[in-house]
């Protein structure tokens, strides 16, 4: 039996969760999000507006913070780091800008990284350290799209994580290597493949996932929906879509479709993570 994915539900599930704990604060969390203007692609506009539209349904405080070239984006990140009144920060990358992406990514606090791409999150990953502090409910951050992934895989209990082999075609940092950190320490087998993986071996990799997660930006990028195993979990996370999900269709288990992918829920990933940094205000931000 196929189950097509319902982002919608899933996202408003945590956004419900987000409106009741922003309740228990003596103040109003707030989210900044940071853009470089001059490579602004318009995907990252309109995911920004998303987000502020969000927070503004959810009552939750944003602001839109810009940079002009790289010397004001490291000095809008500082500011945003030393501001006490901002409790998370959201930048949107691909920056595209002098500086690299990696580099820009440790100059956000790790105690207000609402993506949770700091090097020291990424390292509490890695260590599958779940709590900073668990008396204060202070969970670590991990990053939104990979969050998202691992919570719609665990919204259908009929997909077992533990034990199975999962493919994931993408290495990125916002991606591909922390959503196999996460699956690994569920107890899945995980292989990831990128632009340098020979067709051969993405071939063989993914006629034995389980559960394939593809999330390739190059919109050229098509894969092959014969080498789908019968009954695997698919998960396109892409913009433009690396599969036709209709030639799937009563051949994957669960399966996400054009019009309903996770964008929402990792969205909703984002002010969960709010949530939990803000649950740090009052820490020495780094």
């Amino acid at each position: 039996m196929q189950a097509v994915l319902d982002s919608q539900q899933i996202a408003e599930q945590f956004l419900d969760w987000v409106h009741r704990e922003k309740e228990r604060f003596p103040f109003v969390p707030r989210l900044a999000t940071v853009l470089y203007r001059p490579a602004a692609e318009a995907a990252s506009l309109q995911y920004r507006n998303l987000i502020l539209k969000d927070a503004e349904r959810l009552g939750v405080r944003a602001c839109a913070l810009e940079a002009q070239d790289a010397a004001g984006l490291c000095g809008v990140i500082a500011g945003a780091n030393a501001d006490p009144d901002i409790h998370g920060i959201v930048v949107l990358y691909p920056l595209r800008c002098p500086l690299a992406d990696e580099d820009v990514m440790d100059l956000v606090s790790p105690y207000k990284d609402a993506e949770g791409l700091h090097s020291i999150n990424l390292g509490y990953l890695i260590k599958y350290k779940r709590f900073l502090d668990p008396e204060r409910e202070i969970k670590c951050v991990v990053p939104a799209t990979a969050k998202a992934v691992v919570k719609a895989l665990q919204h259908h209990p009929e997909i077992a994580i533990e034990g199975a082999f999962v493919t994931i075609i993408n290495n990125s940092m916002r991606v591909g290597k922390p959503l196999g950190l996460m699956l690994e320490n569920l107890g899945a087998t995980v292989v990831k493949c990128y632009h340098l993986t020979r067709r051969e071996d993405l071939e063989r990799c993914v006629r034995r996932a389980d559960i394939l997660i593809t999330a390739v930006p190059d919109p050229s990028f098509r894969l092959d929906p014969s080498w789908v195993k019968p009954g695997a979990a698919v998960l396109d996370v892409s913009h433009q879509g690396n599969l036709d999900a209709r030639s799937l269709a009563g051949k994957a288990s669960l399966l996400t479709v054009p019009e309903n992918r996770l964008g929402k829920v990792t969205r909703a990933m984002m002010f969960v993570n709010l949530i939990y940094c803000a649950r740090c205000k009052g820490t020495l931000y780094a």
